[in-house]
């Protein structure tokens, strides 16, 4: 009965050892996908099989209320697969068997057969999920983070000064900062000064608050602002994947200057004897403290002023705000006389930070021309450009006789004959317009001809009213010569023939004004010793 017993004990002990061993000691291996690859993890399972897992560690980013899409996908055979997460674990027959209403089947399930969808995301489902798929001797595992989006806190513009007004100098660089308290994740924020977005002047800075994934961002303007910036509104705009508008905080900006200089202003074309006012702007901020007229016969020379507003003789000063520091001043002058012409002015103006004299002329002259501008001279350059070109173009055109330039067709004499003796005789049938050149060589080859001595170059000429009108004519090969003495060889004959004008049956073409038209001609050269035995 002991013994009995004592056996039962040791196998029972036994059992419980076998038991209470990890899975790793059992030859349960896990294998933990955690880094992304490309995108898309493929982990291979046991070596010999071929298992793998596809999953994105991708963060993925969710509002709430949005659907949730995880997915998990297996290649090869796998036994079950779970979701994993900080409190709670699911196992994927219950949620494709719709255990879980907020949770069910996603839409695609090919390489997903572990995939789930969440209805409608909450912060309740934000941080790590694990997707654990179990095979044969293994289980793989791919980890991803889910953020649930919290909308972030409004934006505060932390300015040290009171009121609802910035005050900046245009001396020194002013700094600006603006903070959101908390956001998840982080917030994003841009910089506007009217519509100009100057965030290329400011740093983030992005720190946790303390809870969980969530960020405090204060961001930091360093810039300095020019008078002409006076006015504008200066903007901390905040971005977020939860706000549809951006949320906004804005402060005008009262950037403070002394008067600000120009050069010496001159008036034209004032009439003699007229009524005449000089209207000079300027700008200031704060407000001038003092503003008069002064003037004088030269501007080292100013021997009187006039407080604006005030007047005194012809004079009357005013001064009129056009507001962020813009200002006319008016000088006006009854009765202009030649000795108003003559004198110098100077509007002198003057606040906080220091003072400003405004040179003035004033002319019964007619104006200057003004200097060309930028447009005009972009404009005189362009025409020029365009009628160089125009006559490089006329050029080219005239040199390779293209358009207008190419010579006009003429009638051929000859008709009919051979193409060679068309192409030969192309500078005959051309214009009167031929070129220079074409007649120097065709006075050339005349020259040459002379200098040879063959009878048989010579043509006869037609009998006439002794017309000094001469012309260039073919003369037709002979059909009687004997080739075999000619040895097939042709010549090119130039012939001068004076033409009578008396002559009413002659269908020249040639008109009046013509002297001299030239022709080639090509013959064959017979031997005249048979000639001489023919006769």
């Amino acid at each position: 009965m002991c013994k009995c017993s004592i056996s039962v004990c040791i196998a029972f002990v036994a059992c419980c050892v076998v038991f209470a061993l990890p899975e790793t000691a059992l030859g349960q291996q896990e294998y933990d996908v955690g880094e992304p690859n490309d995108g898309e993890v493929v982990f291979n399972g046991v070596r010999g099989s071929d298992v793998a897992l596809l999953f994105d560690s991708e963060e993925v980013i969710v509002n709430p209320g949005d659907p949730l899409n995880l997915d998990c996908g297996v290649q090869g055979e796998f036994r079950s697969c779970v979701w994993e997460t900080a409190s709670a674990t699911y196992q994927i027959e219950d949620v494709y068997s719709n255990l879980y209403s907020w949770m069910g089947k996603p839409p695609v399930e090919e390489n997903n057969q572990c995939g789930i969808i969440i209805n409608s995301a909450n912060i309740e489902h934000h941080g790590i999920w694990t997707c654990k798929v179990y095979v044969r001797g293994n289980s793989l595992v791919g980890k991803k983070k889910v953020v649930v989006t919290i909308k972030p806190t409004t934006p505060v513009l932390e300015i040290e000064q009171s009121g609802g007004t910035l005050e900046v100098s245009n001396d020194e660089e002013t700094e600006v900062k603006c903070s959101v308290a908390g956001a998840r994740p982080a917030a994003d924020i841009r910089w506007y000064l009217g519509d100009k977005d100057i965030t290329v002047f400011a740093a983030a800075d992005q720190t946790p608050n303390g809870e969980e994934d969530m960020h405090k961002t204060v961001s930091t303007l360093s810039r300095t602002f020019e008078p002409s910036e006076n006015g504008r509104l200066l903007t901390c705009t905040v971005m977020h994947q939860t706000l549809v508008v951006p949320d906004n905080a804005s402060i005008p900006i009262s950037v403070i200057f002394k008067p600000i200089e120009k050069p010496l202003s001159t008036y034209y074309q004032i009439v003699p004897g007229s009524d005449y006012e000089v209207r000079l702007n300027f700008s200031a901020n704060p407000s001038p403290t003092t503003t008069e007229w002064r003037y004088g016969e030269g501007f080292q020379n100013l021997a009187t002023s006039i407080p604006v507003p005030g007047a005194t003789d012809r004079y009357t000063t005013s001064v009129e705000e056009l507001g962020d520091g813009h200002y006319t001043a008016k000088l006006h002058i009854s009765g202009f006389t030649d000795a108003d012409a003559n004198q110098r002015y100077v509007l002198f103006v003057e606040n906080r930070l220091g003072a400003t004299q405004y040179q003035v002329k004033l002319s019964m002259d007619e104006a200057p021309l003004d200097a060309l501008s930028g447009g005009a001279v972009a404009g005189i350059v362009i025409v020029i450009l365009i009628v160089v070109v125009a006559v490089v173009a006329a050029g080219y055109a005239r040199y390779r006789q293209m358009f207008c330039f190419a010579p006009a067709a003429a009638a051929d004499p000859e008709e009919g004959k051979d193409i060679k003796e068309e192409h030969d005789t192309e500078s005959a049938r051309g214009p009167n317009t031929t070129r220079a050149a074409n007649i120097k060589n065709s006075i050339g080859k005349l020259t040459q001809v002379f200098k040879k001595p063959k009878k048989d170059q010579e043509t006869k000429l037609e009998e006439g009213d002794g017309s000094e009108d001469k012309k260039y004519v073919k003369e037709e090969t002979k059909k009687d010569s004997p080739k075999k003495e000619q040895g097939d060889e042709k010549e090119v004959v130039y012939a001068e023939l004076d033409l009578s004008k008396g002559e009413g049956d002659k269908k020249s073409e040639v008109k009046s004004e013509e002297k001299t038209e030239y022709a080639q001609i090509i013959g064959t050269v017979t031997d005249n010793r048979e000639e001489e035995k023919k006769e």
